[in-house]
This record gives structure tokens, sequence and C-alpha cells, in this order.
């Protein structure tokens, strides 16, 4: 279904649903980049019914997305504004595919953009002069934005997790399903499943090194500054939430490096070397920065880092047996090649898919 007919089908579903005949777009859906999981469309509705006034986001998964684990993220995203923890509102969670072709959410727009945005003007599109330029003033953006990224994240892990386990259980869901335990054993589960045999060293490895107890918080799963909104210096909200589970900070401080250290950027071969160096370096101040304010377990960020790269194949190695194309951050052959080489680094196993 094209964009068109997403906008048509979509306004016939909000019609009948809030009963408001001859319902109308104020801003029709356009298509807002990023969301490798969904497609993301901003709209707005004109004489919108309660509670759908103002600045709205649609988020259409893909064919095939759990209904339940929708329903979950909907619960997660609530859950957090109640805690007066900057999200969107979710106010719609559908989770029949039939209206749209997927399931899908309607949730508040945030306001502002990525924390990131600056990162991917600077070496993002051009010629190779200018993202010469752009590499040279990576450090200083990466100051700029560093206290925001951690103060949102240390707000995030100063939450307690158990009413949020429990109110996953009240709403029918198995609160392992937002559990560290729970995720490590659907990644075992999918590489037997899938008989990936390349992927089983560090499986063998995650079994065999799983950290000490270590205080258990609510980590997004995915923080870094592409899921981190601004807006005239202040941060409006996280999103993107498809990753959140209950596990040490470490979790998420290791998730972040992993994912950024590994993100193959589209820059010229002849600048991947000093790129490297520039990244490694913005990585580490944040951990520093991060650190000085909330004391880190070294072995236990290492260790997450591996099982964030192997979480990143996961979906490549799906497409790769079922003989489909993944076109998520790390599907191509050169972030596979990052992923195999910082695991082999940090681990000393080597896989392959």
């Amino acid at each position: 279904m094209d964009d068109t007919g997403v906008a048509a089908k979509f306004l016939n579903y909000l019609a009948r649903r809030f009963d408001r005949a001859g319902l109308a777009y104020a801003e029709p859906p356009m298509r807002i980049s990023g969301g490798y999981d969904a497609s993301i469309f901003g709209f707005a509705l004109a004489d919108p019914p309660p509670p759908l006034g103002g600045p709205l986001i649609l988020r259409l998964n893909r064919g095939g997305t759990d209904p339940q684990r929708i329903k979950l993220e909907g619960l997660i995203h609530n859950w957090l504004a109640g805690q007066n923890y900057p999200v969107p509102i979710v106010h719609v969670c559908e989770l029949d595919a039939q209206p749209l072709g997927a399931p899908f959410t309607v949730m508040t727009r945030l306001a502002g953009k990525p924390l990131a945005d600056d990162v991917n003007r600077a070496i993002g599109a051009g010629s190779a002069f200018a993202k010469a330029r752009g590499l040279t003033r990576l450090p200083a953006i990466a100051r700029e934005l560093t206290d925001a990224w951690v103060d949102v994240q240390l707000k995030l892990h100063a939450l307690d997790p158990s009413p949020l386990l429990a109110a996953a259980a009240a709403a029918g869901f198995d609160p392992a399903a937002l559990t560290f335990e729970g995720q490590l054993a659907s990644i075992v589960a999918t590489v037997e499943q899938l008989a990936l045999d390349g992927l089983r060293p560090a499986i063998d490895w995650l079994k065999a090194h799983q950290p000490a107890s270590l205080r258990q918080t609510v980590c997004h799963g995915d923080f870094h500054p592409l899921n981190i909104l601004s807006d005239r210096g202040k941060v409006t909200g996280v999103i993107d939430w498809t990753n959140v589970v209950v596990a040490p900070a470490e979790m998420d401080v290791g998730s972040a490096i992993a994912s950024i250290a590994n993100v193959p950027f589209d820059v010229p071969a002849v600048l991947k070397p000093v790129l490297r160096i520039v990244i490694g370096r913005v990585l580490r101040n944040y951990r520093n920065a991060y650190a000085a304010r909330r004391p880190l377990d070294d072995d236990a960020v290492r260790y997450f880092e591996v099982f964030r790269c192997i979480a990143q194949m996961i979906p490549a190695a799906r497409s790769r047996v079922a003989g489909t194309t993944y076109s998520g951050a790390f599907g191509s052959d050169a972030a596979l090649a990052n992923l195999v080489r910082y695991i082999r680094g940090l681990s000393g196993v080597t896989v392959r898919i």
C-alpha cells in the first residue's frame, strides 16, 4: 500500500473508531525519516475527537510484527508517562492488521529533532571535503549533546522497574518478556530454531559470562541520540521503545556504545580510520560522563556490548534464512562485518552468518 492509500484507509479507520463522520485531516500523514522497524507518519486532524488533538504520529509496523509486542509497547509508553518520564503518550493501539496491513499505534508527536541531527548534517550528504570538514566538528557537537543524553538516561535508570513488571502482569503479559533473561532466552531460541551455527560461539560466551547480580532498572535498550528528541536545547522526549528491558543500567550504556561504534557511516574510505578514532573518543567521553554520576561495572558494560551486537545480527540472519532482504541499519555486509570484528575484539570469539 502506498502512502496515499495508507492516509485514506487510516482516516476511514479513525472516523469509524471514534464515530466521527466527516473526519478530515488538518495535516495529512507525511512520512518521517527513520524507523527501521516501522513506517512513521506525522499528521493532525481537523476538529479532532478526544484525545486526538494536536500533532500526532502514526507508527505503522512491519507486516508480521507480533501484535502482543505492540500492545506491550503501548503499555510501556503510558506507564512511563505516568512516572513523568518524557515519552509520547499512546492514544490508539490497533492490533488487527486488517485496516492498514499491519498493527499500528497512534501517539502524541513530540516537538523537536533528534539530538544526533547535527551529527547527521556534519557527516551525511555532501562531498568528501564537506564530510572531512564535518568530522572536525564532531567532538564539539558530541560535547554539546552528551550532558542531555546522560541526564535523560539517568532519569530513566532511577525508576523502580517492579511496578512496570506488575503492570505488565496485570495486563496479561508474561513479565519475562521484559527481562534481560527473557531477551537472552529468545535470542538463544532463535539461534537454535534457525540453526544459526555461526552465532553459537557468541551464545556460549554470553551464557558463560553473564554478569553477577546488579541493581535492575528500566532500560530503553537502544538509548542513543537518534532516539532522544530536543527542542531549543531542551529534551522533549525519548522515542522507539521496541527494545525496552528490565536489566542493569550497564545494558543501556553498553548497547549505545556498541550500536554507535558499528554503524557503517557513509564516508569515503580514506576518512574511515579518522572517523573510527573520532567516534571512539566521543563514546569514551559519553561513558566517562555517565560513570562520573553513576558508577559502572566495566565487565557488565562489555558483556552488554557483545549482547547488543548479537541482537543486531539476528534480524539480518533471519532474513537471509528466509531469502528476503533486511533493510535495517545493520543489514548490510559492511555493518555485519563491523559487528563480527567488534564481537571478536571484546570476547575473543569469532561469529559468522
